[in-house]
């Protein structure tokens, strides 16, 4: 009798233990990015997030300008928040032109792609916290990033996911 009772306890053991295996690495790989490069008087601080809220009474960020966000309901099903944080001086820069393109490092022959950028802040924070980019998808892999400053740039990074 005793191991009827121990083997629904033993199999529960199992499916943790295996739960556990399998996702902890890709929780491991699913690390925020935040690299920050200096491009003439700016300091260029690049993040990739989990995506964000712009809609509703809990939305996350607030687009001032630029590209339409792309929403956490969207078609896309965006699952990454990429920004740049720009900075002069130590102050944030509140009106660029910028632009973010990227792609899949390992396919270096393909063309690289354009985020739509919207200039966004922190809700309830301000424009303190005015920052450049949008939400999309990205699989896990390594990548390259590029911007560019009021036609200036452009300025590298290379992140894994």
């Amino acid at each position: 009798m005793k191991i009827r009772h121990e083997l629904p306890i033993v199999l529960f053991l199992g499916l943790i233990l295996g739960f556990f295996t399998i996702l902890l690495p890709d929780a491991a790989r699913a690390a925020n990015v935040s690299q920050t490069e200096v491009m003439g008087k700016y300091s260029v601080t690049l993040k990739v997030l989990p995506a964000e809220s712009f809609a509703g009474p809990k939305a996350e960020m607030v687009r001032d300008a630029g590209a339409e966000p792309v929403r956490l309901n969207s078609p896309a099903h965006p699952n990454h928040h990429m920004v740049v944080f720009i900075a002069r001086d130590g102050k944030p820069v509140e009106n660029a032109s910028v632009t973010i393109s990227y792609r899949v490092a390992s396919q270096q022959h393909r063309k690289w792609i354009a985020l739509p950028v919207a200039r966004m802040y922190v809700a309830g924070k301000g424009v303190a916290t005015t920052h450049y980019g949008n939400n999309l998808d990205l699989a896990p892999g390594d990548y390259e990033a590029r911007v560019t400053i009021n036609g200036k740039g452009p300025v590298g990074f290379h992140f894994s996911l």
